[in-house]
């Protein structure tokens, strides 16, 4: 009975220091056999007639059939446009450099449909390493660096489960993921992936949409609102953590000709006002109407952002007034889409002692913890 007793005790004190924010994990196996050992394909770019490929060893050119073709020491260079057939660009060393870039894994070019592509073949893991830091920085609290990684992950796995029948999975930029290979690389990043190693977020079985951007401005968006569709774990919330965060609140002043010339395609001549129309409940704003020598147009303020630009307009959660002198006047809170998790919340909820796992509960609901596994 005492021993008992004893074992009681004991396991009460242990979830007593694991806390009621401990969540389980689950197992995901995906439905191809070989997806966890599958490399990410990373678009870096098309081809020139000239690139040139450096390493601190030998380099080793491949054909389709993994034949080598050809070697080289430290340097190559090479017309990828002249070749009919993919060739893999591997290194003996940790490493392939191109542009000025370091990268991980090998180098594909592969000519199609009259382009030559420049992909980077990489595990995911490693691929992590260089994401995270590219989107936050490494000097960000432990677990808001766990939480990125983990929403990384989960987005790089569902763009491969998505784009399997294409010929790459993501690229460099904001359009996927920022990845700036290797140089970009640090210890606490690294620690944040490898101690989250496999970690990815599941909704009904299945890897969620894990989007993030880097200031909500105090309250996340709809995806309905953005791209058109309703997620059930996307809802918004709120992030009243944003405002200890980088662009929580901006101001831009636009020119009258940077206006007139961004605005240009919508045919209603030079502008003489720009209104906002109607706002969602997030306060974001839904419609404008431009008002013109020309004409009027209403446009979604999606649409408006990409004309003017993303730098010049952070996100669509703004006010904006014309002034005597004929500029514009914008003034907005957060920056990004607003869809998922806020990175700038993250960091200051991490701050604040809240884990990475309460972090990502708070922006997306009803999800569940799962570790890939093979099939």
């Amino acid at each position: 009975m005492k021993q008992r007793t004893a074992i009681l005790f004991f396991c009460i004190v242990i979830l007593g220091q694991i806390g009621c924010s401990s969540v389980m994990v689950t197992n995901w196996a995906p439905d191809e056999s070989n997806f966890k050992s599958r490399p990410v394909r990373v678009l870096l770019g098309y081809a020139s007639d000239e690139e040139i490929f450096k390493s601190s060893g030998e380099i080793i050119v491949k054909d389709a059939n993994d034949l080598t073709i050809k070697k080289a020491y430290d340097f190559l260079s090479l017309n990828p446009t002249a070749i009919k057939a993919p060739i893999s660009i591997q290194s003996n060393s940790e490493w392939v450099d191109y542009k000025g870039v370091s990268y991980r894994g090998s180098i594909l070019i592969k000519p199609i449909d009259g382009k030559v592509l420049i992909i980077n073949i990489v595990p995911v893991e490693l691929y992590l390493l260089s994401v995270v830091p590219s989107e936050v920085s490494a000097s960000w609290p432990k677990e808001a660096l766990k939480a990125q990684a983990i929403c990384a992950r989960t987005y790089v796995v569902k763009e491969m489960l998505n784009r399997k029948k294409q010929e790459y999975d993501v690229d460099t930029s904001t359009n996927t993921q920022v990845y700036k290979g290797k140089n970009k690389e640090h210890k606490n990043t690294t620690e944040a992936v490898f101690e989250t190693e496999g970690l990815i977020l599941i909704h009904k079985g299945q890897p969620i949409q894990s989007f993030f951007h880097s200031n909500a401005g105090g309250y996340t968006e709809d995806p309905a609102n953005v791209w058109g569709n309703s997620v059930e774990y996307l809802k918004p919330v709120p992030s009243e953590y944003d405002k200890d965060g980088d662009q929580y609140s901006w101001e831009e002043k636009w020119k009258t000709d940077y206006v007139n010339n961004s605005l240009r395609d919508l045919g209603v001549g030079d502008i003489q006002d720009i209104i906002v129309a109607n706002r969602f409940p997030t306060s974001r704003v839904n419609e404008l109407e431009i008002i013109g020598t020309s004409g009027t147009k209403r446009i979604k303020a999606t649409e408006f952002r990409k004309k003017i630009g993303a730098t010049k307009l952070k996100s669509t959660r703004f006010g904006i007034r014309k002034e005597e002198s004929g500029d514009f006047f914008v003034k907005g809170l957060g920056s990004g889409h607003g869809v998922g998790m806020s990175q700038w919340g993250s960091f200051a909820m991490a701050k604040s002692q809240f884990n990475h796992k309460e972090i990502l509960q708070h922006y997306f609901k009803g999800i569940e913890f799962a570790r890939i596994v093979a099939r």
